[in-house]
């Protein structure tokens, strides 16, 4: 990862089951860890049935058809990777920007304008979907989807 963007990026997209390998194990463990540390709820699981259980509900999802992963790269350093999302039509199943790359749009590219709903939630995507004047009140929260 960087310590911030000194390049353009690019955003690459992907049919889940022609991603390739290089990206898989940072997919899953940003999004383990993130929503692990980012949810207080997830942090009051016990870490080995965290880890374990949720590791197969992020590869059932993966595994989904119409799964698609968006990955934000340096455009001159494709193994640099500044955030990724997941969704599935209109159906966003995470999204995750670095720290350190955060609020320079990034995420806003990464999402794309079809969503309606997404199912995973964090301590700063709350924020900002609760922010005044967000134009992403509108999206419904639901777990389920």
């Amino acid at each position: 990862m960087s310590d911030s963007i000194d390049s353009t990026y690019s955003i690459l997209v992907y049919p889940s089951k022609l991603l390739p390998t290089m990206y898989i194990s940072l997919i899953f463990s940003r999004w383990l860890r993130s929503l692990r540390y980012g949810n207080p709820l997830f942090r009051k699981m016990r870490s080995k049935e965290y880890f374990d259980h949720y590791h197969i509900y992020i590869e059932n999802l993966l595994s989904k058809p119409d799964s698609e992963i968006r990955l934000a790269v340096l455009s001159d350093d494709h193994d640099n990777v500044l955030g990724f999302s997941v969704v599935r039509e209109d159906v966003l199943d995470y999204i995750h920007v670095h720290d350190n790359n955060r609020n320079v749009g990034i995420g806003k590219s990464l999402l794309p304008k079809n969503v309606t709903t997404f199912t995973h939630i964090t301590g700063p995507a709350i924020q900002i979907w609760q922010k005044t004047g967000s134009k992403y009140k509108e999206l419904k929260f639901n777990p389920f989807a």
